[in-house]
């Protein structure tokens, strides 16, 4: 089965600034597995997005962890950019995480809404104090493939690249 994860990256009517750790509520992941595929549209307005990460939280409430990311680095603005070949860990229920340092990332103000933390959370463990902006959706998606797999606590991503390597039944 395809996993997909994110409200999709689309041009939309207003961005969201940089330097937030931003969990998008917006269709969580369908099954367990690996995304290989990230789409993300910078608004045109401002710079050039930097310092790019994409990935996956779990969490409730006001408290998420991230589970795995991958580093896009700078990003073209004013379209969507597709980048493949990742290898980032999912598991049902997760969101899209993502941080930027410089630029917009497009949004509007419509479906399920995101959770934004200032700075970059990525690998920080389970951070509370999230704020939730209801109502939004950034423009951020991503698919993949399902893998049925074993768990292995913190190094989730690891055993489960690892594991990757052998034919699925």
């Amino acid at each position: 089965m395809a996993i997909d994860i994110g409200g999709g990256a689309t041009n939309r009517s207003g961005w969201s600034d940089a330097l937030r750790t931003f969990i998008d509520l917006n269709n969580p992941a369908n099954a367990d597995g690996i995304l290989d595929t990230f789409e993300v549209y910078f608004d045109s307005a401002g710079p050039d997005p930097t310092g790019v990460i994409v990935g996956t939280a779990s969490g409730s409430g006001t408290s998420y962890a991230t589970r795995d990311s991958e580093t896009l680095g700078s990003v073209t603005k004013g379209s969507k950019q597709t980048f493949t070949g990742k290898n980032c860990a999912v598991q049902t229920g997760d969101y899209f995480a993502t941080y930027w340092e410089t630029g917009y990332c497009e949004r509007d103000s419509s479906g399920s809404g995101y959770y934004y933390k200032d700075g970059n959370q990525f690998g920080a463990g389970t951070q509370a104090y999230y704020t939730l902006a209801s109502s939004r959706t950034l423009s951020v998606y991503a698919t993949g493939t399902e893998r049925r797999c074993l768990t292995y606590g913190a190094n989730y991503a690891k055993s489960l690249a690892a594991y990757m390597t052998y034919p699925m039944g």
